[in-house]
């Protein structure tokens, strides 16, 4: 039993991390609102959160008027948790992907979590209490060949919350940014790939054989659910993690879930740390000097 129950906002409730949490937070006993784009779909896709007592809102983020609809739900039902986990990645080169590729991609996964903090933020400050959780993922932190342009939307919309983090300190509430690996979800069989290669396998001819070749390949084969031989991690152990960070407290920004994602982020502290040491004493060396004239 929890000390407190709160009321949750949950973003892309009905598949994924998304419903894990869902579910998680009901079986703790908290209040859990699910947004989804289709209701009718959505129960169907996910008939426990009903069962226990979760409440479906029709709701796309990526719309102009979801700030309202957001900024409605947050007062009517008085959250306390916002979760954003609605999103998909698109898979392809940097010079292969269209410009109107990439704004799709930052209208879901970055102006989309935006507009749903702007909009609940107000009832979190106005009771000096509240949660901004963000599902983002290793790809937040590490860009791979292929991902450029789902990690820049994942990068942006982490450093908002980095940012976040420091406005809202005094205020009350706590941001927390989670950075999954590679979970037993239905997530990369939603990937998108650059549209004018469709007919070369989602990528330009002058990669084939490259790393980029490699990974938008991989991706495209991913049909289903991959197997636990490939892909080990549980949604649900991952939705009842972040589920006890929001109930007995957190003291980090950062929550990383899997062993891959764990491998991934010591690649990225080897190379920033690499970097760092290869150009401290350049770095240094570029202030004036106080002793030339200026």
């Amino acid at each position: 039993m929890v000390a407190r129950h709160l009321s949750w906002l949950v973003t892309g409730a009905s598949s994924g991390l998304g419903q894990s949490i869902a579910i998680a937070a009901l079986q703790a006993g908290h209040k859990v609102i699910g947004a989804t784009r289709d209701v009718a779909k959505a129960v169907n896709t996910s008939p426990d959160f009903s069962g226990k007592g979760g409440i479906w809102v029709q709701l796309d983020p990526t719309q102009q008027d979801s700030y309202e609809q957001f900024a409605r739900i947050s007062k009517e039902h008085d959250i306390d948790v916002l979760v954003n986990s609605a999103g998909y990645a698109f898979i392809g080169g940097v010079e292969d992907t269209s410009e109107d590729e990439v704004r799709a991609q930052m209208e879901v996964n970055f102006y989309g979590p935006l507009r749903a903090i702007r909009a609940c933020l107000p009832v979190m400050r106005a009771k000096g209490f509240g949660h901004m959780v963000l599902i983002s993922s290793g790809a937040g932190f590490i860009a791979r060949p292929g991902r450029g342009v789902y990690s820049a939307s994942k990068f942006a919309i982490e450093a908002i919350h980095e940012s976040l983090t420091q406005e809202v300190e005094t205020l009350g509430v706590k941001v927390l940014i989670v950075e999954p690996g590679a979970f037993r979800t239905p997530f990369s069989t939603h990937l998108i790939t650059p549209a004018a290669h469709e007919s070369t396998g989602g990528f330009s001819k002058p990669y084939k054989g490259t790393a980029l070749d490699s990974m938008v390949t991989m991706s495209r084969g991913i049909m289903d659910v991959p197997p636990p031989h490939l892909v080990r991690g549980c949604p649900d152990k991952a939705g009842r993690e972040i589920v006890k960070a929001i109930d007995n407290g957190y003291n980090y920004l950062r929550m990383i879930l899997g062993p891959d994602c764990v491998a991934a982020m010591e690649q990225k502290l080897g190379s920033l740390h690499h970097d760092f040491d290869a150009t401290r004493a350049v770095a240094m060396s570029t202030d004036i000097d106080i002793t030339e004239k200026v």
